[in-house]
């Protein structure tokens, strides 16, 4: 219910329209800044900075300019804000809230260090040592000292009722106020000193103002000054006053020394601090945190507001017009006030020293009305102040420099010129000033000739047989920019026009320049770039300048950055002296081993290029060139191959073609071995009986078997075969068997060798046999005419002797045997 009826009181006195009741002659000029968030501290911490915190914890900075704030920073602690406390510096600030104390450092813009408490801290304040001492407004009502370690077990006693105000004086002796009407000092100890107790009322603010004084003011508007010392509190000095208002919020102390005391409803009282009296007081809405003093005298009045605060201008008004001297032209005229053109007569008509012409600082009255003014000095004055068609005289030849009125002069600011037959604007009188040369011809040149042709319009007239560019004639007529070019090389002298000559007095050819970039601020960089130079040396005429030419002497190039005189465009890689070419960088970076570098490396290929090059040919890139190379290599070592293979085989086509003789003669010889084995067969010798004939083989299917080379046919005819025997010598007997002769009645050649039909190639022609499924098969024999033996001879345990048959076993087997004596 108190809160409630404390609430309404504060409305109730809260004025509804600003009112000023000072004496002195300062007026209310109004808000002049509006910012956000409700100030519960403002202090600053230098002329122009001032330092504020607000209810939910914004925590800014801000540039003071004449009352209006321009933050620089801002930090948000998102709490709920009781209080704050600079430290001696101004570099931390302790911040109390509800949850304890922040400390923030406003250089680095920062929270740097924090104090949990479990109950709110209302007050905070610093010592000189750096510690902190809280306060709370309930609970144990007392200060404490804290460290960075916390709590160091040192406090003020308590106050009956609620602590309200607290602060710091000499020898760190805390000084804290209470609802209990008391004011106690304790030391930095926790022993208390002494008390204040003459107050009629609780004290809600405590300030050391620097000078040796404590002042505290109280909620009932009594105002005490005590000058302490290290004595007990009770021999202190004192002085009182009372203010026109109660409920004291904020004090502060101006530049001046004055006491600025501002209260919770919206009063700001000055205090003079010689007398301890108060001087005057304003008054604005909201609680007042803060009064200013301008340098001009003006006063600032910072309040705050449920969710805002404001900057409120009191400002000085010396003749008492209502306008106040920052906005009155003539503080000390009443009767004008403002003054648009700064000539010092004022805007209005009717006041003292008027201004008939309100934009124009040089002219201020108009005798004849016609918008002149009659001071011969300003601006448009007036020549004829009782003539209102004629104002100016600029030539003073007596004639107004209205041409088109009565008296009007063609050539107003020329005495010497009146009239322009071409009506070009230059007089026709020639030996008058700027006479004009062309007084026939309408023409606009200005320098060289007046009133003549001048095509580009630069004022330089166009050459004509009387007026050559030796005689100072447009040398460009078609362009504007250019008219003069005293060195003859074709590029004006106009430094600013186009294609200017950068050395209008010396004959040039250059078209450019290599040069380090400058930055729009004048800075010279490491940038080099191309720019415009016509008209200077240019030695070798590659359009660049001599001395913005790294190469003055190589037309090829002008840029050599590594300055090692090879032009940009012919070395290898211009930023290092020490390549010039791709020898030089293949010969620095060995990890390079792209195609140039691998050519610069091969001997071989750096000789075919100089081949090349003295030839006058081109060469081939260095991989095609290995290309070819080895396509040549490859073609020539198949050739090698080749020869080598054929020398290689040559002896053997001799031994293939004396196998191909070989082979024949075998094949010859298989022939005949298998005629000589029918013969065996049916005659039982390797010739027939000279009793056969053709006709009687013929008719007995066994034609050509007595066809053996000079053997008469007819021989042997007779069907009675001798028996074989075996020969005693024990060679090798013939018929295709290895120990057995085939005995006839007739002689034989010895070395004659009877073949098995089903001897293989290989095995006649001495090669290793190739068996096959055809050699296993049996050799069909022409079944002689004897009949065979009644017993087969038995078959050795080894089997049948090798390329026998057992047909063949059957008739020589048992010869075989005793031939091998089983």
């Amino acid at each position: 219910m108190r809160k409630t009826l404390a609430i309404l009181l504060a409305i109730l006195l809260l004025p509804a329209i600003p009112n000023v009741e000072a004496e002195s002659n300062l007026i209310d000029a109004g808000i002049v800044d509006t910012i956000e968030g409700r100030f519960i501290h403002t202090s600053f911490s230098s002329s122009s900075t001032l330092l504020t915190l607000t209810t939910s914890g914004n925590l800014s900075e801000h540039f003071w300019g004449t009352g209006e704030l321009i933050t620089q920073w801002s930090l948000e602690l998102n709490i709920t804000a009781n209080s704050a406390t600079p430290d001696s510096t101004g570099i931390q600030v302790a911040v109390a809230h509800s949850e304890g104390v922040y400390i923030v450092n406003t250089q680095l813009k920062m929270v740097s260090f924090i104090h949990n408490t479990s109950n709110p801290v209302d007050f905070v304040t610093w010592d000189s040592e750096g510690d902190l001492w809280f306060a709370s407004y309930g609970g144990e009502r007392r200060a404490k000292e804290y460290n960075s370690e916390g709590w160091t077990q040192v406090a003020t006693p308590s106050h009956n009722t609620a602590l309200t105000a607290i602060t710091m004086i000499s020898d760190d002796r805390i000084v804290t106020g209470g609802r209990d009407n008391l004011v106690k000092v304790t030391t930095q100890e926790g022993v208390l000193q002494g008390s204040l107790s003459d107050f009629t009322s609780y004290p809600t603010k405590i300030i050391n103002d620097g000078n040796g004084n404590i002042i505290i003011g109280c909620s009932n508007g009594d105002l005490f000054r005590y000058q302490f010392s290290s004595e007990n509190p009770s021999n202190w000095n004192m002085e009182q006053t009372s203010i026109s208002s109660n409920n004291i919020l904020s004090i502060n102390i101006a530049d001046d020394g004055r006491i600025m005391v501002g209260v919770q409803n919206g009063k700001l009282h000055i205090i003079d601090s010689e007398t301890f009296t108060e001087e005057e007081s304003f008054t604005s809405s909201g609680r007042v945190l803060m009064g200013v003093f301008g340098s001009n005298g003006e006063l600032f009045i910072i309040s705050s507001f449920s969710s805002s605060s404001k900057v409120r201008l009191f400002d000085l008004d010396s003749d008492g017009d209502g306008i106040t001297d920052n906005d009155d032209a003539f503080p000390y005229d009443s009767s004008q006030f403002e003054d648009t053109d700064g000539d010092g007569f004022g805007d209005n008509e009717n006041g003292n020293n008027s201004d008939a012409f309100k934009l124009d600082e040089t002219q201020w009255l108009d005798s004849d009305g016609d918008g002149y003014g009659d001071n011969p000095d300003g601006n448009d004055s007036d020549a004829f102040i009782n003539n209102s068609y004629q104002w100016m005289d600029s030539d003073g030849d007596g004639y107004g420099d209205n041409s088109n009125a009565l008296g009007g002069d063609r050539y107003p600011t020329i005495p010497s010129q009146w009239s322009d037959s071409d009506g070009d604007g230059y007089g026709d009188n020639l030996s008058g000033f700027e006479g004009d040369d062309c007084p026939s011809v309408n023409g606009g040149s200005t320098i060289d000739r007046m009133g003549c042709k001048d095509s580009d319009r630069d004022g330089y007239s166009d050459p004509t047989d009387d007026w050559t560019v030796e005689d100072g004639a447009d040398f460009a007529k078609s362009d504007i920019t250019q008219w003069v070019d005293s060195d003859g090389d074709g590029y004006g002298d106009n430094l600013s026009g186009f294609r200017a000559d950068a050395c209008p007095l010396e004959w040039g050819n250059s078209t450019s320049t290599y040069i380090p970039e400058i930055t729009d601020d004048g800075t010279l960089t490491l940038t080099f770039v191309v720019k415009e130079k016509f008209g200077c040396i240019d030695s070798d005429g590659d359009g660049f300048y001599d001395f913005g030419d790294d190469l003055p002497n190589d037309p090829l190039d002008y840029i050599d950055e590594d300055d090692d005189k090879v032009g940009a465009s012919q070395d290898y890689n211009d930023s290092n002296k020490l390549v010039q070419n791709e020898k030089d960088h293949c010969a620095l970076d060995v990890s390079d081993n792209s195609e140039v570098c691998q050519g610069v490396r091969d001997a071989d290929y750096q000789n075919y290029l100089s081949g090349k090059e003295s030839a006058g040919e081109s060469a081939d890139d260095y991989y095609d060139w290995r290309t070819s190379l080895e396509a040549e290599e490859n073609e020539k070592d198949s050739s090698n191959q080749y020869l080598e293979s054929t020398l290689e085989i040559l002896p053997f086509l001799g031994a293939g073609f004396a196998a191909i003789i070989a082979l024949l003669l075998i094949y010859a010889g298989i022939g005949k071995a298998r005629r000589r084995r029918a013969l065996v067969k049916t005659y039982g010798a390797a010739f027939a009986s000279d009793d056969n004939s053709a006709e009687t083989e013929a008719l007995e299917g066994k034609a050509g078997l007595s066809a053996v080379g000079g053997v008469d046919s007819d021989k042997y005819w007779d069907d009675d075969i001798e028996p074989m025997n075996i020969g005693d010598d024990g060679d090798e007997l013939g018929g295709g068997f290895d120990d057995i002769e085939i005995k006839a009645d007739g002689d034989s050649p010895e070395d004659l060798e009877v073949m098995e039909e089903n001897s293989s190639l290989e095995e006649l022609a001495g090669m290793p046999e190739q068996s096959s499924s055809e050699d296993t098969q049996p050799e069909q024999s022409v079944e002689p005419s004897q009949e065979p033996p009644a017993e087969v001879p038995p078959v050795p345990d080894e089997g049948l002797p090798e390329g026998w048959t057992m047909d063949q076993w059957k008739w020589y087997g048992a010869e075989w045997l005793a031939k091998q004596g089983k």
